[in-house]
């Protein structure tokens, strides 16, 4: 066999074709900007928010959340959809109204509001005498708090099957959540099915899981979950409340 120079060189050409596309640039995290300018964030639109690379979903819940009003930097951060990089980048450009507090005066007392409903330990009955909730609604939201395994967050209403926005505000003013009510996943000893029962994790999410704790022999951090390639770092902090070791 003749070797000769024009062979050499389309070798060589093909060589380092293959290669290119063997190695696969590393993905960049995602990148956040900062306003252009101080804001109240009860202000800002949908695509105010967007504009700072949020995602269209995480734009959506945010703008959600603050349509019933926001007062602080503190209400702002509990928000579980925003990336603490974009606190980071925001908290030190807002600003807030003065909050006003309403009563309802009759004869000229001041009728004190009645007390809030826990969500995590409420029944149907519980719900069904809120104002806005029917027998439909109160079944979906516990139905859903099952799966869930509690409510961390008031805006993971809007996650309930067929909630609607002006029922979810109705709500908003007559529930509180108490998180030490919710029910963990040991992820130490749980089964697939427990996993994939959740409503934050696929089956190839849950598998994932099962997996690595078998090649680990055991998780010592629940940190450890991100070395999952199917899960990301969103898709973990709003699992993380529902996980223990």
């Amino acid at each position: 066999m003749i070797i000769t120079t024009e062979s050499v060189e389309r070798f060589e050409s093909k060589r380092l074709s293959n290669t290119e596309k063997k190695v696969k640039p590393r993905k960049k995290g995602k990148k956040y900007f900062p306003p252009k300018s101080r804001f109240n964030p009860n202000d800002y639109s949908l695509d105010d928010w967007m504009a700072l690379g949020l995602s269209v979903k995480q734009s959506q819940s945010i703008l959600n959340f603050v349509q019933r009003g926001i007062y602080s930097n503190s209400a702002l951060e509990k928000i579980y959809v925003m990336p603490t990089e974009v606190y980071d980048l925001i908290k030190d450009s807002t600003f807030y109204e003065k909050q006003i507090t309403e009563f309802t005066v009759i004869k000229d007392s001041v009728v004190k509001p009645l007390p809030l409903l826990e969500i995590n330990a409420a029944s149907k009955e519980d719900l069904i005498e809120l104002n806005g909730v029917g027998e439909f609604y109160a079944k979906q939201i516990l139905k859903y708090k099952n799966e869930l395994g509690g409510f961390v967050f008031i805006e993971q209403l809007l996650e309930v099957w067929k909630m609607r926005l002006e029922t979810y505000e109705k709500l908003l003013p007559q529930l509180s959540i108490d998180t030490n009510k919710i029910k963990k996943i040991n992820v130490n000893t749980c089964s697939l099915e427990d996993l994939r029962s959740h409503p934050y994790l696929d089956y190839y999410q849950a598998n994932s899981i099962i997996k690595m704790r078998m090649q680990k022999d055991g998780y010592n951090e629940l940190q450890e979950i991100l070395e999952s390639k199917l899960i990301n770092e969103e898709e973990f902090q709003r699992l993380l409340p529902y996980l223990s070791l």
